[in-house]
């Protein structure tokens, strides 16, 4: 399929995956992700093994609306005007979690990384699911983040539970992580949404 073209039997088929408990790659405008139902503890811990990921790295949730991200997080107005002017796209918005998220999904943290992917064969499948996708890059850490499905089947193999291909992913380099816990706003991680951009929507620096 493409991203265009969304093969909605094959999404349909991967969000049944999520939903009983399956770990799936999947496509963003990133990088391919690799996930699975936030609210499913034993799923996260499949996914934590799966990936070689060490406990102490959060996972992502991945979204479709900001009402989903109001469920799970505490959004202030600068949460709410950054989602706003950059999402759905690459930047992740890291706030603090409300207790429906488990710790081990946060690494024990008690904040969460918000993720809002614009590729629509990803939107098509979060609302399919109806849950977040707590979701990491599709690889073995330490690897490079695949930006096609078959680099991702390469480092990850038999360990997941299902795949969507839709070609290569449209940026390539990962999202852009904000967190907005402190005082002041601090860019994690760089990437296509850069710190000019976000001062511009919330003049901060």
């Amino acid at each position: 399929m493409t991203e265009a073209q969304p093969n909605m039997q094959y999404i349909s088929d991967c969000a049944d995956v999520l939903s009983k408990g399956g770990i799936a790659v999947f496509p963003t405008e990133t990088v391919y992700g690799v996930g699975a139902n936030v609210f499913d503890s034993a799923a996260i811990e499949r996914l934590y093994t799966a990936k070689c990921r060490p406990r102490e790295k959060a996972l992502l949730c991945h979204l479709f609306s900001v009402e989903q991200a109001e469920e799970i997080g505490y959004l202030d107005d600068t949460a709410r005007a950054l989602l706003k002017a950059f999402t759905p796209g690459p930047l992740t918005v890291i706030v603090k979690k409300r207790s429906c998220i488990g710790d081990n999904v946060t690494s024990g943290m008690d904040t969460v990384g918000l993720r809002f992917p614009s590729n629509n064969v990803f939107l098509a499948l979060a609302k399919r699911c109806g849950f977040p996708i707590a979701a990491t890059s599709a690889n073995i850490s330490g690897e490079v983040s695949p930006a096609e499905a078959k680099a991702a089947i390469q480092s990850l193999g038999d360990r997941v539970d299902a795949v969507i291909d839709s070609g290569v992913t449209s940026v390539g380099v990962p999202s852009t992580i904000i967190s907005l816990v402190e005082n002041k706003p601090v860019i994690l991680r760089k990437g296509a949404v850069t710190e000019e951009m976000i001062n511009e929507v919330i003049g901060i620096w």
